[in-house]
């Protein structure tokens, strides 16, 4: 029971941690070099990990079932935080935007988010219909007898974006074939998963990992072919991920404050307001001269204190969603707290 108990624990808090270094990402400044691109081979891939990790498929033997269950969770707060967002945009965003913006039709946001591709407006819930879009792929594939095949299958579909241009697809496919091998290595290797992070060896293990993320880095810098740079990415992210999630396990270790979890439990309110949070956060820094000299001199340390800032101001939309609108995102008004859960 002791160990069912740290399982759960860790998993709470790689929720957290999974969207934290989406904010950290958003923050500024813009990290460039290895950093830069570590950051960007672990923050989706870790996000996509965690979800497979979580969902359970085997409570939806229907795949109509299925669809209803994860619309009602993905979809309802994908479009209800657009006419949120559509309407302060219509109001007060579009009128503060760039001359460019401010030329667009008022239909353009609505042409963008029903094919799944949102731009002008809540651009980070692309995330949802990338994810409903996954999920409902995956469902398909998992019907296959082997795991391996499966896999490697997954493998070979996030190489498709390397050999041809599915930028203008609907849903973001280019996305959903690039991640999906995190999400459904997570999902088919649960159980081995959850036995390795109890495993005495994770640590060195962990270490080796990490030195294999950096080597595909360093080939990464010397190559040009695309597909081959595809392939590098992919093996670094999944090094990467590795130690990441290792370190938060040991880090569960300890008893945390609960608000980690609450946070954690409520990504995609987050996901629908931080990049807002930051926008407001730096309008305000804007003129105070000490904190822009501070962001240039201390780029790492200024990007973190600016994502720690914005994931607090996180728990007030949070707490009035959750009380008072909990139907945009897919919950019960009887619902509480403590039972929320992550999109998975």
């Amino acid at each position: 029971m002791e160990s069912t108990k740290i399982r759960y624990q860790w998993i709470d808090n790689a929720k957290f941690a999974s969207i934290f270094l989406i904010v950290f990402f958003h923050s500024p400044p813009v990290l460039t070099g290895f950093s830069g691109l570590m950051l960007s081979e672990l923050r989706l891939p870790s996000f996509f990990f965690v979800s497979g990790l979580l969902f359970n498929f085997e409570r939806h033997p229907s795949f109509f079932e299925f669809l209803r269950y994860r619309g009602k969770q993905l979809l309802i707060p994908y479009f209800c935080f657009f006419i949120i967002f559509y309407v302060y945009w219509l109001i007060i965003g579009k009128s503060m935007s760039s001359p460019e913006e401010q030329a667009t039709p008022f239909y353009s946001p609505l042409l963008e988010y029903l094919y799944g591709r949102p731009k002008l407006v809540c651009l980070p819930l692309w995330f949802l219909a990338c994810l409903f879009a996954m999920q409902s792929s995956f469902y398909l594939f998992r019907k296959f007898k082997n795991r391996s095949v499966t896999l490697i299958i997954l493998v070979a579909i996030s190489l498709l974006p390397s050999l041809t241009d599915m930028s203008h697809l609907p849903w973001m496919l280019e996305n959903v074939c690039l991640y999906i091998p995190f999400y459904g290595f997570a999902s088919l290797y649960r159980k081995e998963i959850f036995r390795f992070m109890e495993n005495k060896r994770r640590f060195s293990i962990g270490l080796v990992m990490l030195l294999l993320h950096i080597a595909c880095y360093f080939i990464y810098s010397c190559v040009e072919n695309e597909t081959v740079k595809s392939a590098l990415r992919l093996a670094g992210s999944f090094a990467v991920i590795v130690p990441f999630f290792i370190l938060i396990k040991l880090v569960s270790e300890k008893e945390l404050p609960k608000v980690i979890r609450y946070t954690g439990a409520n990504t995609v309110i987050v996901l629908a307001f931080h990049t807002y949070g930051i926008t407001l956060l730096m309008f305000v820094f804007h003129n105070i001269s000490i904190i822009n000299t501070f962001i240039t001199e201390f780029p790492y340390l200024s990007k973190f204190l600016i994502s720690v800032i914005v994931m607090f101001a996180m728990l007030a939309p949070i707490y009035f969603v959750n009380k008072y609108l909990p139907f945009i995102i897919g919950r019960e008004k009887s619902a509480k707290n403590k039972d929320f859960r992550f999109i998975n």
